[in-house]
Parts: C-alpha cells; structure tokens; sequence
C-alpha cells in the first residue's frame, strides 16, 4: 500500500501555503507509518523528532472513531489534543488532517501541518486538503 504520493503532496504545500504536508498508512501490523512527507523550506522533518505512535493520541483516535476531518485553528489550546511533541519539538500550532480510506475502511491519514503561530482556515484551504486526501484515497483504490 505504499504509493508514492509525494507530488501532490507539494502541490497541496504550496495551494495552502504549509509547513509540512504528511501520509500515514497503516503497515501489515497496523502501524500508521509515515509514507510521504513534504516540507518547505527551512522546516524540519517528523522523523527529526521523538517518533511516536500516532494511533496513542486523541487526534489519531479522532480520524479513525469519526472518520471526520479534523481542524485545529490552534493545537495549544484546541480540546483534542496533538501529541506535546507536535507542538514542542515542531512547532506546530495549527493543523488540518484527514482520515484516508480504502474500500470503506480508514487506512491512514492526511496531514498539514502550520509552524510557529496559530492559523484561521477558510474554505480554499479545507476544500484543497479534501481534494489531496479523496486522490489518495482515489490511487489506492486502483
């Protein structure tokens, strides 16, 4: 299941002006590994840092038991928190992630991570991670 989807993967990079722009998919233990990730310039990347286990945080949990996108304008103070090593060691203060589905089922998730300052989305930016998230989930399928 490990497609490469690092092109439009930037593309959504640029569209919403991000830090960083991240695929999990769950390997044949279950693991959400990390498969693709873009950053800009001068941002540093998830596997400099403490490596965790995402399905252990109530973000992770939040995608599978919905399978609702999740916003968070500010992840310092939203009530379904990140891990503390998100906002600690990356400095991320606002994200959008997207549970990523096969036939039915969520396989993984859709990151977009924003440093150093808290950030108000609007429709542009929702409807672009949408569209990065439903073609993932559009090669998967093939």
């Amino acid at each position: 299941m490990t497609l490469d989807h690092s092109d439009r993967c930037r593309r959504l990079l640029a569209d919403v002006a991000a830090s960083r722009v991240t695929v999990r998919l769950v390997d044949e233990t279950g693991f959400p590994e990390l498969v693709t990730e873009e950053c800009a310039a001068d941002v540093p990347s998830m596997r400099t840092a403490t490596r965790i286990n995402p399905a252990d945080f109530p973000t992770y949990r939040y995608l599978v038991e919905t399978g609702e996108m999740l916003i968070q304008s500010d992840t310092r103070t939203h009530p379904i928190r990140p891990p503390q090593s998100l906002i600690d060691e990356l400095h991320v203060y606002a994200q959008i992630l997207a549970p990523i589905r096969k036939s039915g089922e969520i396989v993984g998730t859709l990151s977009v991570h924003f440093q150093d300052r808290p950030r108000r989305f609007c429709a542009a930016d929702i409807a672009a991670v949408r569209g990065c998230r439903d073609h993932i989930e559009a090669t998967l399928a093939e």
